[in-house]
């Protein structure tokens, strides 16, 4: 049996079944790596070692891993470097690699000193899998060196060093070591079927055959894994039992199971069994003055932005920056655009990151007053809550690509996603090929196309209570 590492709780809280495939699946399931996911991998380990030289200067560094990393590590330790980058950490079936160990004065049977794990992530706040990963490390850390570092952290995109109080993850920590334990054991978890399953797992085809099989409640959008064990434990195992429930009867059954939630379940497993749309509340258009529809662009190895489009009145329009250095650049020209719109307007996006970019970018150019920018923002609608709150869709995942599809929108260009623009652009900055940027563009474009479509599609056929059934009346 492979030991335990930090990246198996990464993988666990993504798709719960990845551990048990990678150990247990048929590895003909198992897709290969993406280009995408390949430079990710090489721009992360680049990102580190800037991080680190950065903020610390130099630092000792492992180079060996397994048993003669182990023994190199801790020879480090008791010597009390300041910082070690890549040590390995062991103890019986756990192996452990954090990014940093960072000598921190305090007891252990080292001597006067103590180290912590540091980890260096791109994203710019601490997330689940980060606090799992550092607790895995900070309980190798006090079986080697006999005290517990109670405040591990991450350095962030920008950095910056965010840590958090260990203690209050131990109860949650815990419970993921003991249900991997159980996959490790052989013990296959219930099915489950996600966005992260297809998008960031290599066995996404096989947790939908797994759920497509018995039809199981897994099928269900935003249904999370309490409510799925709560359902099955209550007699609701196939969406097909989930259609036929009866909400005020399971209400409060088990934690979690509101009345509200079992509605929204109920109604979404009848749209999927029926493969109808149902209306679940008229749409009132919220749209006052001109109509913006915008999307953003993002490299995240360099954590800066390549593209700001924006669908208006039937035209298209962007705002390019053609190389990482012209963001600075692309974010003036996207200041001094905003200035020439109208007194009124309403900028629609879909899901929530173009307003959390454009907080980011106005931090980082310090233009967080800039009235225009602020009026900007406050002028968003988000497409995807609109749309989860108007319809219930028979797709698996409410991405503006299942539901634009769905609805019958397409996307033409060579580019068909968010990872895959980003490859293009880094294959623009290598070739400065125009036609590859100009592809680009093209998805670009066609993203902000499929939310005037989605909206229009609302603003049409979401006036009124009713399940639209096959044939669908917006593609006859």
């Amino acid at each position: 049996m492979k030991p335990l590492v930090a990246t198996d709780f990464y993988k666990y809280i993504q798709c719960p079944h990845w551990p048990y495939w990678d150990l247990y699946g048929d590895p003909k399931d198992k897709r290969d790596e993406t280009d995408e996911e390949i430079i990710r991998k090489q721009d992360g380990l680049e990102h580190e070692r800037e991080i680190v030289a950065e903020l610390f200067g130099e630092a000792e560094t492992v180079t060996s891993i397994g048993e003669p990393g182990f023994e190199t590590t801790v020879r480090l330790m008791e010597q009390g470097a300041p910082l070690i980058y890549q040590g390995t950490l062991r103890d019986g079936e756990w192996e452990g690699r954090p990014d940093i160990l960072e000598r921190q004065e305090g007891k252990s049977r080292f001597g006067d000193w103590y180290y912590v794990p540091l980890d260096v992530k791109r994203s710019h706040e601490i997330k689940k899998e980060h606090k799992a990963q550092l607790m895995f490390y900070a309980e190798l850390l006090e079986r080697i060196q006999g005290v517990f570092p109670a405040h591990p952290a991450i350095l962030n995109a920008d950095g910056e060093r965010i840590g958090f109080e260990a203690a209050s993850f131990e109860s949650e920590f815990r419970e993921l070591v003991r249900e991997l334990n159980a996959i490790r054991g052989g013990e296959r978890p219930a099915p489950v079927y996600r966005k992260a399953c297809e998008d960031t797992s290599p066995w996404g085809a096989a947790c939908r055959r797994l759920a497509e099989s018995t039809e199981d409640i897994a099928l269900l959008y935003n249904v999370d894994m309490r409510k799925l064990k709560a359902l099955r434990s209550l007699g609701v195992v196939t969406i097909h039992d989930a259609a036929a429930m009866i909400p005020e009867e399971l209400e409060g059954q088990a934690p979690g199971l509101t009345l509200h939630g079992l509605e929204t379940i109920r109604r979404q497993a009848i749209s999927l069994t029926t493969k109808a749309v149902l209306v679940r509340e008229p749409f009132i258009d919220p749209t006052e003055g001109l109509e913006i529809h915008f999307d953003i662009e993002s490299h995240p190895p360099s954590d800066t932005d390549y593209l700001y489009g924006f669908w208006i009145e039937g035209k298209y329009h962007a705002i390019i920056a053609e190389r990482p250095e012209d963001e600075r650049r692309l974010w003036s020209d996207f200041l001094a655009w905003i200035r020439t719109l109208p007194e009124t307007y309403t900028v629609w996006h879909y899901a929530a990151y173009e307003p959390t970019r454009l907080h980011q970018l106005s931090r980082r150019y310090q233009t967080e007053g800039d009235p225009y920018l602020m009026k900007f923002i406050n002028s968003f609608k988000d497409l995807k809550d609109y749309a989860a709150d108007t319809a219930v869709f028979p797709v698996y995942f409410y991405s503006l690509k299942k539901i634009g599809t769905f609805l019958g929108f397409k996307w033409e260009g060579d580019v068909k996603g968010g990872g895959a623009s980003v490859t293009a652009y880094e294959d623009w900055l290598k070739t400065g090929n125009r036609a590859t940027l100009d592809a680009i563009v093209q998805y670009n474009r066609e993203d902000v196309q499929a939310t005037a479509y989605l909206l229009d599609w609302m603003r049409r056929y979401a006036k009124k209570l009713v399940s639209y059934a096959v044939p669908y009346p917006w593609t006859k």
